[in-house]
């Protein structure tokens, strides 16, 4: 209780309350630009989620987009998790027997809540959701930190997710004039995805598009990786070795979390180590015992994750391939349209940044180079997982000029810096904007009716033989095992799956060998599925006449296969 000479006395009020606005603002105004952050990208990816994972209407589960492929991937290994539990790790879900290589703990987060009771969408939704914003938040915190600006900062997360070349506005502005549809019709249902165009040479896509969204596993690595960087970037700036341990605590973690962002960065890191050596050759000693406070998280941490998830098939994933992805044409033409004007303005930023940044951006531009020589994956594309990372840093570079440009031409310099940044992300607003409008079904009605049932009636550790269709229901919903699933994936993880292929051709057509494979592989169940029946010749006179049929549906016959 106050006494009555502490009280406050009108006349002191209006200072009171001025010293009291004044203590508010200083806490709110160092964390509102983030709250903006991660309000605008909040809202935008809560909406892009909802409706790409597993969004239910009346006629079954939709998706849409790029998303509609690669999440089906992530449904087997979570269902697989979530009804077989922890031991389901050890085996690829779609390729009975193989092992699975391939960075599984997002996926096995999202099982552990599917078995505490959240829904299939909401266990895919929230996890993605919370590691976007992370990314984000962490993003503008390094962007800060590098450039020591708010603006920068802000402007960095759009640069970065909003990226798309300018060439593909050119064939936007093509299509609407050929479409003769009003402008916002037109904008309503855009054709195509203008970051992506593969008949035109242009691979170099959008990262909400063709990563954020389909690919689980990169924004959680997204998040870590960040955090990597900013403790490289405080001991380039610093030199104390405590961040460079670390840096080196927080690489260990994304092996079994996104294993290209573990790669992209130990080589950048790696990058970093020997420009330093060479800055500071006389100190070769000092440089050495920091680096190794780096190294030996990541040989006690990461070494055995890595040796865990690295395929025993691996030693076709590296080759030399000039220039990316761009095939025939000229590196730098296939540049020029992958990366305009981004190129151009990426240059302009490591012109004028100071030299602490410049011998930072340095090592991931080399990265840069290094992922246009060496391809590390069977799948040419999966390169750009690692080129992000230079992209990145690149863009952080970007919204220091822009700063840069701002404070010594406070008109003129807005002014410019802002038409350069609607070129940069022009093409990529059209990308994410066309995401929002996307819905395909998924899974149909009849889909999750089948799933229920083998759920219900089977036994978890049961084995199907499928089609390879990528969104079958008896891997990615009803979480059971099968023999061999979708092929594109299996070539993309090295699986050489040829001569599983023509067993599961031979079972499928009833041939003289159908039943020596059924028992081989250990089949419990076979699923004859109407729009595959073509594509794998299949016979189902053979099953119905041997084995009983369990469950049957427009488009689905189940078989159970008595030994």
């Amino acid at each position: 209780m106050y006494s009555s000479s502490q009280a406050i006395k009108p006349a002191d009020a209006p200072a009171f309350r001025s010293s009291y606005h004044h203590r508010l603002r200083e806490v709110i105004q160092p964390v509102l630009p983030v709250i903006v952050l991660l309000s605008v990208f909040g809202f935008l990816f809560h909406n892009l989620l909802s409706s790409h994972m597993l969004f239910q209407k009346a006629d079954g589960l939709y998706s849409g987009g790029s998303t509609w492929g690669d999440l089906a991937w992530h449904l087997s290994m979570l269902s697989n998790f979530a009804q077989r539990g922890w031991g389901a790790v050890k085996e690829n879900p779609i390729f009975l027997g193989k092992k699975l290589s391939y960075p599984f703990l997002p996926d096995l987060l999202s099982a552990w809540l599917v078995r505490r009771g959240i829904s299939l969408q909401a266990s895919l939704i929230w996890p993605t959701w919370v590691a976007i914003l992370g990314s984000v938040a962490a993003i503008y915190f390094l962007a800060l930190s590098i450039t020591k600006s708010t603006f920068s900062a802000l402007i960095a997360p759009f640069l970065f997710f909003l990226n798309g070349s300018i060439v593909g506005s050119y064939y936007l502005w093509q299509d609407y004039r050929n479409s003769n549809l009003p402008l916002l019709t037109f904008l309503q249902h855009l054709p195509r995805d203008y970051a992506h165009l593969i008949d035109h040479n242009i691979h170099f896509s959008n990262i909400v598009a063709d990563y954020a969204l389909p690919q689980r596993a990169s924004v959680f690595g997204l998040f870590l990786g960040v955090i990597v960087v900013q403790f490289l970037w405080l001991y380039w700036e610093r030199s104390s070795k405590t961040y460079l341990f670390w840096a080196g605590c927080a690489l260990s973690l994304l092996p079994l979390v996104h294993f290209h962002s573990f790669v992209a960065l130990a080589v950048a890191a790696a990058f970093l180590f020997l420009i330093e050596l060479y800055q500071e050759a006389a100190n070769w000693r000092s440089i050495l015992l920091s680096w190794v406070a780096f190294a030996a998280p990541i040989l006690a941490l990461a070494l055995p994750q890595t040796i865990w998830i690295s395929p025993d098939h691996s030693a076709h994933f590296f080759r030399i391939q000039l220039g990316w992805m761009a095939g025939k044409e000229p590196v730098y033409l296939f540049w020029l349209k992958n990366l305009s004007p981004h190129l151009f303005v990426f240059a302009m930023a490591y012109y004028v940044a100071r030299p602490k940044l410049k011998t930072f951006c340095l090592a991931f531009l080399a990265l840069f180079v290094v992922t246009n020589i060496i391809i590390f994956q069977p799948h040419d594309f999966d390169n750009m997982k690692l080129m992000l990372w230079w992209f990145l840093i690149s863009c952080i570079a970007t919204a220091s000029l822009f700063e840069n440009l701002r404070r010594r031409y406070p008109q003129g310099g807005l002014a410019f810096s802002l038409v350069l940044t609607a070129a940069l992300v022009g093409t990529g607003t059209a990308s994410v904007y066309r995401e929002l409008h996307l819905s395909w079904l998924m899974f149909s009605s009849e889909d999750v009716g089948l799933a229920q049932f083998v759920k219900e009636h089977t036994s978890k550790d049961t084995i199907f033989l499928t089609s390879d269709k990528h969104n079958n229901p008896i891997p990615c919903l009803a979480g059971r095992r099968i023999i061999m699933g979708y092929r594109g994936w299996l070539w993309t993880h090295g699986i050489d799956y040829r001569t599983r292929e023509r067993d599961v051709f031979e079972m499928y057509q009833g041939s003289d060998r159908a039943s020596a494979l059924l028992n081989q592989y250990g089949v419990d169940y076979v699923l004859i599925e109407r729009d595959k029946a073509r594509d794998f010749h299949e016979n189902p006179r053979f099953f119905l006449r041997r084995f009983p049929m369990v469950y049957s549906s427009q488009n689905f016959i189940v078989l159970k296969i008595s030994r």
